[in-house]
């Protein structure tokens, strides 16, 4: 089962690398379809990537201040709003 935003916000506060992990593996897949949907190049739709997941990690208020309540729209969101 994905991580959803709550189990999302209790690993990003307690900086859990691991859950930070799964959380990543659990969404990898979907945020490369949804970047390269965005961008229409691997190597742009890679760097998108990265360029949220450090986000999250660094600024958990990303997620926190998000009225929605599915990780998979936070991350397209985010994913379009920053291409």
């Amino acid at each position: 089962m994905k991580m959803n935003k709550l189990d999302l916000m209790t690993c990003l506060l307690s900086r859990d690398q691991h859950s930070f992990k799964r959380f990543y593996q659990d969404y990898e897949a979907f945020m490369f379809r949804t970047g390269y949907r965005v961008t229409g190049c691997r190597t742009a739709t890679e760097q998108l990537i990265l360029m949220i997941v450090r986000n999250i990690w660094n600024q958990p208020s990303v997620i926190s201040k998000s009225s929605d309540r599915y990780v998979s729209v936070i991350l397209q969101k985010l994913m379009v709003s920053h291409q």
